[in-house]
């Protein structure tokens, strides 16, 4: 006679002490988890004409600027163009003080 052995896996063994404690482990790091992606972000700027990139402010609450999947900060502006080569000098500037 040939035996089949059951898988000995936690969710086909739900009464098992250690794989209980397992997936309430999972489901409350999943919880936490999802818990602190939510309330940690601000929400969106409703004003689809403000072009702010920051965290700015409309009345007393704070918005970002940014969609969350847009990783660049920018207050640094990694994605903005370099300037390269040299400053040219304005010929017609018309202030007191030139160089």
């Amino acid at each position: 006679m040939i035996r089949i052995q059951e898988q000995n896996t936690c969710f086909s063994a739900l009464h098992n002490p250690t794989c209980m404690a397992k997936i309430r482990l999972l489901l409350l790091f999943s919880a936490a988890l999802l818990l602190l992606t939510v309330s940690s972000c601000k929400p969106m700027c409703p004003i689809t004409s403000c072009q702010v990139r920051m965290e700015h402010l409309h009345g007393e609450q704070e918005f970002r600027g940014q969609p969350i999947y847009k990783k660049q900060n920018p207050k640094i502006g990694e994605k903005l163009p370099k300037q390269t080569g040299e400053v040219r000098k304005r010929n017609n500037d018309k202030s007191q003080r030139k160089n």
